[in-house]
């Protein structure tokens, strides 16, 4: 499985997609064959609009960001494919943010709003658009592959996270912590990685390495076929109650199963985002 994380797949086209066509939807697969993809991408269009877009196996959201290069003036999420009937009402909560001043820090959202009453991934990705409006360079790209766990008892996975094609991090993981290189092993994956991160490492290698946590937790959802649940509350446990915004206690008994959403990139992780200039030339 390490050998198909090389070279990064950090190949960009631009084409039109039908993700329902074009990419087969997610499978159950033998331990340790597959893996999830996530690529996010960070694009300033001016002076006062930043846009990004996230999208992996599950999800696929895009956010403008519109500012005066100091304050969030709007913050406007999509809905563009996720689990759940409920992801189409994420850019509500997130207008929170507005009136806030910018920061350089994706983490810094966090001030601005509950992250818990927020889609976890749009909440994210803004994050991410406001630390990008501060950047000269035009555009932003992360890369993260986190392949399936292997059989019991070691649980072993690999994470690689790439930015603009380079590699940034790269980690080991058993049982769901990271075992190598040396320099990381132990680090808090499940406990205030967050600050952990931003106060260890330099602002760019803590941005990423926060990224490809949350990508190691939300693969989580490839060792299971949401499809057969009609409803959110099936699926709902105390570990997920109150995580987000679908498994708020106001929206899990209404949030529907959106069947067939989850798509399999592990052999079109170029077209990831393929069709994302269409709607920023609608800027």
């Amino acid at each position: 499985m390490a050998d198909a994380l090389h070279p990064p797949p950090s190949a960009r086209v631009e084409q039109e997609i039908d993700r329902y066509r074009d990419i087969p939807h997610v499978e159950a697969a033998p331990p340790g064959t597959s893996m999830f993809w996530r690529r996010i991408r960070l694009v300033n269009i001016d002076s006062t609009i930043t846009v990004g877009e996230l999208e992996d196996d599950c999800h696929h959201f895009r956010v403008e960001l519109h500012h005066d290069g100091a304050t969030i003036i709007a913050a406007e999420g999509q809905y563009l494919r996720g689990p759940w009937t409920t992801c189409g009402k994420a850019g509500e909560p997130l207008r929170a943010i507005e009136g806030h001043p910018l920061r350089p820090r994706a983490s810094a959202i966090g001030a601005y709003a509950d992250a818990r009453a927020n889609c976890t991934h749009l909440f994210d990705l803004t994050g991410l658009a406001m630390a990008q409006s501060f950047r000269e360079t035009a555009q932003r790209q992360y890369d993260m592959v986190v392949t399936d766990m292997q059989d019991p008892p070691s649980l072993a996975q690999e994470a690689v996270i790439w930015r603009d094609g380079d590699e940034i991090v790269r980690w080991e993981l058993e049982q769901r912590e990271v075992v190598r290189p040396a320099a990381w092993a132990g680090a808090p994956l499940r406990h205030k990685f967050i600050r952990w991160a931003e106060e260890r490492l330099d602002p760019y290698t803590a941005e990423a390495a926060i990224a490809l946590r949350r990508v190691i937790d939300i693969s989580m959802s490839r060792t299971g076929n949401l499809d057969r649940f009609d409803r959110a509350e099936g699926v709902t446990s105390s570990v997920m109650m109150g995580r987000c915004m679908t498994y708020s206690p106001q929206h899990v008994a209404v949030a529907v199963r959106v069947k067939g959403s989850a798509r399999n990139w592990q052999h079109h992780g170029h077209l990831l985002l393929a069709d994302m200039h269409l709607r920023d030339r609608q800027q």
